[in-house]
């Protein structure tokens, strides 16, 4: 970089690609950088956040070092001349350099000395510090999105991704459905593909439908569960659906897993005209999860051995309590 100002560096002219990836970032870092004058021989007058107000090139625009006689790379020393400032010694109508003379803080603060100009973070209202605040930075500039209550029963721990990116789709009504389909003003038929009885909803298919709710109500019977029917009802329920913490997991998966496999057989109706019954819909989801908890259950286990003399029962073995039968 040489002598170049940082700010006005053009960064197509960079060999290096790390440079030019650090200049793109110029116009987000730019608003947490403040500078606290003490020589004003590095400062820059236009460029650094040395006054209240910021840089002051983004108050004038480019205009403002051609209209004050000030050089672009002028730092702040250079706008001071005998203890006052260059622009008080313009005499001049231009509503630009006025403006500018309104901007300045005065000369007497600013110490002409040996000592270098400090540059710090800060990061909306909090304190400038001299180290890069990774994590505030990285808040600041992505804010959490809202909230939610179903965030557990999304990605809980262990979630098989697949399906918990399914389950988040489908929870934030973006599940692409007939219903939804047909708003946009697309000429696809209004029925279930899966019972042919009723138009697709989100509430239809996940578990109103004949074939759906063959699938989840043959789970919830196992376990001798009954959760309420609505959709919202249903994912409020997942929150805490036992007080046996194994079980709760075993349910969750069971939610996802339906959810994909029923997503699966309605896409492969459409696509490829294929159907299976419920019956064999359940065998896979059952094959799914017990290939999931197998390892989960011998890694727990391991754990809980490792740390009791009597380990608690194993996450495979309460699956096995309610299907012993493949």
């Amino acid at each position: 970089m040489g002598s170049e100002n940082f700010w006005t560096l053009d960064a197509q002219n960079q060999r290096s690609w790390i440079w030019k990836s650090i200049c793109s970032l110029r116009a987000s870092a730019r608003q947490f950088l403040i500078c606290e004058v003490v020589s004003g021989i590095t400062a820059s007058f236009w460029q650094d956040s040395w006054t209240p107000l910021g840089p002051l090139i983004e108050i004038t625009g480019p205009e403002g070092p051609q209209v004050s006689g000030l050089s672009i790379d002028a730092s702040v020393s250079d706008a001071i001349v005998e203890g006052e400032w260059w622009l008080s010694r313009l005499r001049t109508r231009n509503p630009l350099i006025q403006l500018l003379k309104q901007c300045l803080p005065e000369v007497e603060p600013i110490v002409v000395s040996e000592s270098d100009d400090t540059f710090a973070w800060k990061v909306g209202d909090q304190t400038p510090v001299l180290k890069f605040p990774t994590a505030a930075t990285w808040n600041f500039l992505h804010p959490p999105g809202q909230s939610v209550t179903w965030h557990k029963q999304v990605w809980f721990s262990g979630h098989i991704p697949k399906h918990a990116f399914l389950t988040w789709v489908n929870v934030r009504h973006r599940l692409v459905t007939r219903d939804r389909m047909r708003s946009w003003g697309l000429q696809v038929p209004a029925a279930c593909v899966l019972c042919s009885s009723q138009d697709e909803t989100r509430q239809h298919l996940f578990f109103d439908c004949s074939y759906s709710l063959a699938v989840w109500s043959y789970f919830m019977m196992k376990l001798n569960l009954h959760p309420p029917q609505a959709f919202d009802a249903l994912l409020s329920w997942l929150h805490r659906p036992s007080s046996n913490s194994h079980l709760v997991l075993i349910i969750r998966f069971i939610y996802q897993a339906s959810k994909y496999a029923i997503w699966k057989e309605r896409n492969a109706r459409i696509h490829s005209s294929i159907s299976r019954p419920p019956e064999a819909t359940i065998s896979d989801i059952k094959d799914l999860i017990r290939l999931r908890l197998d390892p989960m259950s011998r890694s727990l286990a391991a754990a809980a051995t490792s740390s009791s003399f009597n380990p608690p029962v194993s996450l495979m073995a309460t699956w096995l309590s309610f299907f012993l039968t493949w």
